[in-house]
């Protein structure tokens, strides 16, 4: 008797299932690849390559340091602030989602300034000798505090099980309350850091650290927006369009008051007459870099988003547009704050007291500087691209 043979079904293929989040593995990559180089030349060389100096301490990192603490601090004091105490519970979808882009933002800022420091593994001084009466001590415990804070909400939040998920929503509720004045803490002491060198008379002065704090609230405003835009899960909702256009009005007053604030404190340091601290102002707005002021910030990064913002809230795609130009160009503001205050002498000519080059006024970030920043945004990008992949954070229908 014949037997019939059959053929046995081939194995399926499988095939990548491509996402959006995998844009920012790829921009990861790349970064990292082209920073390399800038990366290896810090560890093998130290500072010493970079254009810091004695009078330039804090340039490039320190900048961006600050930016990317706003942007981690002021995102999650808003999201605290909306969902918890005002009760804006639509918000809440987006829980996962911020707070792992919170963690993520502030690995790379205190990854910077780690790099910033002559002997990086002397940070764990202040761990083990500190002093509380210095604002550094404050700064680092607050971030480590923060730091883990930010790690347990996450393990909460994207903890799916329907037996835990009552206790977790009362542990994270518990831990959004202790979080905010720590929030608050955190970001007032970072302008204080600035606000107590009595050196500095631009930034010595009680207004930095308000001024920190609003600036921090705009900016996170804009990164909540951004990602609220990405990442909604059903975009064809009316929900959706009412979330966009109340956080599109949110950040667009944000912004005003941030800009109204800026331009008040401005015009008192140039109506007192301190030539110290109008020669630093001047130097913000008609200096070399006057372009970083009038064109990246004011016009790019308040301007055109706050038009858009009034004029288009209630279309999504302009809304996202105008937060992602907010978002990126916030790192003017600190570079400005930083690097001008320093590039200014204390005394007239005392530039040409003593002609060094580690003492010298004229700082302009080198290539070394950029390509370390280039490596790690592109640690926090791969890291982020892939959380989005394989973490539960994004958020679901």
């Amino acid at each position: 008797m014949a037997q019939t043979m059959t053929a046995e079904p081939a194995a399926p293929q499988r095939r990548f299932n491509w996402q959006f989040t995998d844009i920012f593995v790829a921009l990861g990559i790349v970064l990292l690849i082209v920073g390399a180089w800038g990366m290896w030349t810090r560890l093998t060389q130290g500072l010493a390559p970079t254009e810091l100096n004695s009078y330039v301490p804090w340039g490039l990192w320190v900048g961006f340091y600050d930016y990317l603490v706003w942007l981690e601090v002021g995102s999650l004091l808003v999201f605290t602030t909306s969902v918890y105490l005002v009760g804006y519970k639509p918000l809440a979808r987006l829980k996962p989602t911020i707070y792992f882009t919170g963690f993520v933002v502030l690995l790379m800022a205190l990854i910077i300034v780690l790099l910033d420091l002559g002997h990086p593994a002397r940070f764990l001084n202040v761990y083990l000798y500190p002093d509380f009466g210095s604002m550094i001590t404050w700064m680092v415990w607050l971030h480590t505090a923060y730091l883990i804070i930010l790690a347990v909400k996450i393990a909460l939040a994207i903890n799916k099980k329907p037996a835990n998920g009552a206790a977790n929503d009362r542990i994270l509720r518990i831990l959004a309350y202790v979080s905010l004045p720590m929030g608050l803490a955190l970001i007032i002491v970072s302008g204080s850091i600035f606000g107590v060198v009595t050196a500095r008379p631009l930034w010595n002065t009680s207004s930095l650290p308000l001024m920190f704090l609003i600036s921090s609230l705009a900016a996170g405003s804009g990164l909540i927006t951004l990602l609220a835009v990405l990442f909604w899960p059903d975009k064809q909702s009316g929900e959706y369009r009412q979330v966009i256009g109340r956080l599109a009005r949110l950040t667009a007053w944000l912004l005003l008051v941030g800009a109204f604030a800026a331009a008040v404190i401005g015009f008192t340091f140039l109506y007192q007459g301190s030539p110290a601290r109008a020669d630093a102002v001047m130097l913000i707005l008609t200096g070399p870099f006057w372009w970083s002021f009038w064109v990246v910030h004011l016009l790019l990064g308040v301007g055109v988003p706050l038009l858009i913002l009034f004029a288009q809230s209630e279309k999504p795609v302009w809304v996202g547009a105008a937060a992602f130009l907010s978002v990126i160009t916030f790192v003017a503001v600190t570079l400005n704050i930083v690097i001008p205050v320093l590039a200014t002498p204390e005394l007239e000519n005392l530039a040409l007291s003593y002609v060094d080059p580690k003492m010298n006024y004229n700082y302009v970030p080198n290539l070394v500087e950029w390509l370390l920043i280039m490596f790690i945004l592109g640690l926090g990008s791969l890291a982020y691209g892939l959380g989005m992949r394989w973490l539960p954070v994004k958020p679901t229908q």
